[in-house]
């Protein structure tokens, strides 16, 4: 077992745990604001303790403080996400809807989808996988009551913010939808967004239909390739939309914050066009927790998002190896782990990453791929951590688990990765101290980082076989 140096973090620095140089390193901006407050309990609590106090007392300690990771809520707390939705009819908002629900238009629960509005007062969607994944369908226009019937008014901003202010104060973020041209109406509604100091984000959609037409109408435009020529009308359509903003009077619009996509379930799981930095822009509006319920809660095959899954997961591991350093009841690689708490959190990175049975057979219906082919394909590359996952079940023994490994040619890579060397500092978080942790923490930190490695890999390799 090696040793450690106590070293102190620079000033400024308000550092919870460190990987590097064998650390375990959670930045604050990785907790969320619940998760800080038990942080500032906990270095109120050990601010008078004495350097040489016991590692595990104070890893005890801290434990006490966060409680039991061994349940899929203690991920994200009670984390809600709203994502407010705004456009007139036909700008492709109900297709989206529908699709980041993981919904095609004719299931149940699906937003309606047609070319009149429809939509008299905000309607919220919430995702069929966590109802706390919410999207938010605002009315396009004001309607007043005419003659029996709902008739199409002037539309007044403050109106419109007296009618619907509380709920878009309830929104995160919100996308206003266009095709072809930009509506007054959705801009002046971002416009009462925006001063609430909500963020907003432009989206035009049905772009595969933007690109056939231009195909149709300029074959030469793709004369350098189909995917250079999509990649300059994508960006011409961005800079049109943000000089378009300017004409109409909202101002100037950063062109990051518009994106050209096709809403089509298809097209957002596989993040073409700008579907990806769409959902990545989302997120950068969300607190950790959100962050966690929302990319486990969405399935998305991009390159993008599985890496961005990937870190996120990795910068939460060591609630799952806390509570694991707290003690455990079975042996697994010369050490002791609470079964129940590893397996929830592999299983919850297995769906998260869309892996697991439903997924895939989802993704297969997506796709028009072979479900049983698909799902081989995933099998292949995780025997090696569905048998960890039966050996936590209790359905195989250790043995049977060296054996899948050795027939793998794995053994060696796993017994590496899950004997690491022990010397992990833990910073006390808001105090500066430095302590080292108990083996078991730094065992179950490094194999859940290794299992999320693996299902990272996974997830990219099926994207490349699914959607190519």
């Amino acid at each position: 077992m090696g040793t450690s140096q106590s070293r102190q973090p620079q000033a400024g620095q308000e550092r919870v745990f460190s990987n590097t140089e064998n650390c375990v390193e959670i930045k604050r901006d990785d907790l969320g604001p619940d998760e800080q407050e038990v942080f500032r309990r906990f270095a109120d609590n050990v601010r008078d303790v004495s350097d040489d106090q016991p590692p595990e007392e104070m890893l005890k300690m801290l434990q006490k403080e966060i409680g039991q990771y061994d349940q899929e809520e203690t991920w994200m707390g009670q984390a809600y996400v709203r994502i407010g939705i705004v456009g007139v009819s036909g700008a492709g908002k109900s297709t989206f809807i529908n699709s980041f629900r993981e919904l095609r238009a004719n299931e149940k629960e699906a937003a309606d989808v047609g070319t009149t509005e429809t939509t008299t007062e905000p309607n919220e969607y919430p995702h069929p996988e966590h109802d706390h994944v919410i999207l938010v369908d605002f009315p396009g226009a004001l309607f007043k009551l005419q003659s029996g019937s709902l008739q199409p008014t002037t539309f007044n901003t403050k109106e419109y913010a007296r009618m619907f202010g509380d709920k878009m104060k309830e929104c995160n973020v919100f996308l206003v939808f266009t095709s072809g041209r930009v509506h007054d109406n959705a801009v002046w509604i971002a416009k009462v967004a925006k001063e609430m100091g909500k963020k907003v984000l432009f989206v035009r959609s049905k772009f595969d239909r933007d690109v056939e037409d231009k195909q149709d109408d300029d074959p030469e435009y793709f004369a350098g390739g189909q995917e250079e020529g999509e990649e300059r009308l994508l960006q011409f359509q961005r800079e049109d939309y943000v000089t378009k903003l300017e004409t109409i009077g909202y101002g100037r619009v950063d062109i990051g914050d518009v994106f050209v996509i096709c809403g089509k379930l298809r097209h957002i799981q596989a993040g073409r066009w700008g579907a990806a930095a769409l959902k990545e822009a989302i997120l950068k509006q969300l607190d950790i927790q959100q962050k966690m319920l929302l990319m486990t809660t969405t399935t998305d095959y991009s390159p993008t998002m599985v890496k961005a899954k990937a870190n996120i997961y990795k910068s939460h591991a060591w609630k799952v190896a806390l509570g694991v350093a707290a003690g455990g009841v079975i042996p697994y690689a010369g050490t002791f782990v609470n079964a129940g708490t590893m397996l929830t959190t592999m299983l919850l990175f297995k769906r998260g990453f869309g892996l697991n049975e439903a997924s895939v057979r989802k993704l297969a219906t997506t796709t028009s791929k072979d479900a049983r082919m698909l799902q081989r394909f995933v099998d292949d590359r995780l025997s090696i951590l569905n048998g960890v996952i039966q050996f936590l079940q209790g359905e195989i023994d250790l043995q049977s688990l060296r054996q899948l490994m050795t027939a793998q040619a794995s053994l060696h890579l796993y017994v590496t990765a899950l004997t690491v060397d022990a010397a992990i500092d833990v910073a006390v978080p808001f105090v500066g101290g430095l302590v080292t942790a108990p083996f078991s923490f730094g065992l179950a930190w490094s194999a859940l980082c290794l299992f999320i490695d693996k299902h990272e890999q996974c997830a990219l390799d099926l994207h490349e076989l699914a959607f190519r």
